[in-house]
């Protein structure tokens, strides 16, 4: 939180924070800042309670992200400084026309602030009362960012309040009305806001979709999202790969991450481009790069559409639908339908409550991106296989960068799509870039904010802020082995795997045989076929020196990095001999 305000503050006063409007539900978005701010009050044996107007109306159209950001620092910042007593929510509107003008206020019985001490509130990096809130967490900076994203939506906070008693702060925001109906109440209209949204699921079993990530996690929350419609997906994990594949295979749609290693989103696009054979296949690029002109940008260069990361399901299945043939479209049964839409309902349930408490892992941030059991499971698992293999890389990245800048401070970056040979903090940028990412999507955001200031560095040129931190973040990354030994069973020995049962013993014919198979099952990105080898490969062991080897090729094999794991089939074959 304390890395995201400083950055957002530096992209504010850089110009380069965007508002972004979308259609949301507004009973969603109230039943989550509750959800988010109870704990906290709860905590501090404070009474929430919530007054919202059941009238207002159900679906909107406005920057949700950042409404959100606001309200939430004021709700926090009225439980941190309440220490006994109540904080209140208000939500009321008034219908202008196509519009409608959203009043919001948080009230407490706090500490309240001195009259001389309100124009303080608005200046970054201060803080009221410094002595006597010494031991209240913050940079400072949530009340700045909150009047400048209000400026930027055309808002303006309001204060009032008196020393000792409690403060209030409120705000009138305009925002487009898409649906007009009663909104109810929020927790029950919150449960169910998905739900009609099954309507937008439909089935395409013909149709053909290529997505292009360097993330595993991040290709399999992906086919998670729209499993429902039986869309046959194929993977590549780098552009060279999905260059090889289009080169003689047809799609009907394209989905590119931006920031991968060696050739990144726009190079291979440009490349599928310029070879003619796509035709007129949309390619949509999946980035979290949300600054000012973005969007334009990225439609200049030759993409047809933008997705935001995290992904929504909803702009996922629109993007889909107005970009897949008509003809390959199906309506899902009414069988269909409920599945979906117990799964889509299991999504507003809270994280379970039996997961181990994991140091630095934040459960249900991990559930907004991985909100299923089985997901939660396989990203974690993802997760644990690559933690040694990431942090080796980086390292050599690392090494590798060092005689060619010297001991120099800072250098200066120009250009994204410079090539590694001749910037050499891009392919360190873009590694740790994927750390932060598969750090984040299982909850463990410590570690990738540490990630971040990293990736933010090494696009600065500031060499001095990654001396300091490279190795400190490397022994964070490297010490989930450990904290994360046990967690789903991960950690242990594949002789204990079966209740206490020792492997099978597998000797050098049976080894080459499954090698003979995985190699080919890497070549042609079939992920089940190469998934289902490696799970038959832990049943057996192949001795100390090739078993040791295996969790290595396991992760190797889930980032579908075919050379890396050639490397390591090749030196387990020499180990045997």
């Amino acid at each position: 939180s304390l890395i995201n305000d400083i950055l957002d503050s530096s992209k504010i006063e850089s110009g380069k924070m965007e508002i972004v409007p979308v259609e949301y539900n507004l009973a969603t978005l109230v039943r989550d800042l509750v959800n988010m701010i109870s704990q906290r009050a709860q905590a501090k044996d404070l009474h929430l309670v919530v007054e919202v107007d059941r009238n207002l109306p159900k679906t909107l159209y406005g920057d949700d992200v950042r409404l959100r950001q606001v309200i939430t620092n004021i709700l926090t910042n009225a439980v941190k400084y309440t220490v006994t007593g109540t904080v209140w929510l208000r939500m009321k509107g008034e219908r202008l026309g196509e519009h409608c003008n959203l009043h919001v206020e948080v009230e407490d019985t706090g500490i309240g602030i001195k009259e001389e001490d309100l124009p303080k509130l608005f200046i970054e990096y201060q803080r009221i009362e410094e002595g006597r809130n010494r031991k209240v967490e913050g940079t400072g900076l949530g009340m700045n960012i909150t009047v400048q994203l209000l400026s930027m939506m055309n808002s303006k906070l309001e204060v009032s309040s008196v020393y000792g008693k409690g403060s209030k702060f409120y705000f009138d925001i305009l925002q487009e009305i898409v649906d007009s109906s009663p909104m109810g109440d929020y927790q029950a209209s919150a449960e169910t806001a998905g739900l009609p949204g099954v309507e937008e699921f439909f089935k395409a079993p013909r149709a053909r979709v290529l997505v292009v990530d360097d993330n595993s996690m991040n290709r399999k929350v992906f086919r998670s999202l729209i499993r429902a419609t039986q869309i046959q997906i194929t993977e590549a994990a780098s552009g060279e790969e999905a260059l090889n594949i289009v080169s003689h295979e047809k799609f009907h749609m394209i989905f590119m991450d931006h920031m991968m290693p060696g050739m990144d989103g726009i190079e291979t696009m440009r490349r599928m481009r310029d070879n003619g054979s796509l035709g007129h296949t949309p390619i949509y690029v999946l980035t979290a790069n949300a600054v000012t002109g973005a969007r334009d940008e990225y439609i200049s260069r030759g993409f047809d559409g933008f997705l935001s990361k995290p992904i929504a399901t909803d702009q996922l299945m629109k993007a889909l639908r107005e970009n897949l043939p008509s003809e390959l479209i199906q309506p899902l049964s009414e069988e269909e339908k409920q599945v979906v839409s117990s799964r889509e309902s299991r999504e507003h349930n809270p994280v379970p409550d039996d997961l181990p408490d994991v140091e630095g892992l934040d459960w249900s941030y991990a559930w907004l991106h991985l909100p299923e059991m089985d997901m939660l499971r396989d990203g974690v698992s993802s997760f644990y296989d690559i933690i040694g293999l990431q942090a080796d890389r980086l390292q050599e990245l690392y090494e590798a960068m060092l005689p060619k800048v010297g001991n120099v401070s800072s250098v200066k970056l120009t250009g994204e799509g410079s090539e590694e040979e001749d910037n050499p903090l891009t392919a360190y940028r873009i590694h740790v870039h994927g750390m932060k990412s598969a750090a984040a999507t299982i909850g463990i955001v410590p570690l990738a904010g540490m990630a971040k200031m990293l990736e933010f560095a090494a696009r600065d040129g500031n060499l001095k802020l990654i001396h300091s931190m490279h190795d400190i973040f490397l022994a964070e990354w490297r010490s989930y082995e450990v904290k994360l030994s046990g967690v789903f069973g991960l950690g242990y020995d594949r002789r204990d795997s079966a209740g206490g049962e020792e492997a099978s013993s597998g000797d050098t014919e049976l080894l080459k045989a499954m090698i003979d198979l995985l190699r080919p099952a890497l070549e042609d990105l079939d992920v089940d076929s190469a998934d289902d080898i490696m799970e038959k490969m832990k049943e057996y062991s192949f001795g100390p020196a090739v078993d040791e080897l295996v969790p290595k090729l396991n992760a190797a094999v889930k980032n579908l990095d075919e050379e890396i794991a050639g490397r390591i089939m090749d030196e387990m074959l020499e180990k045997t001999v």
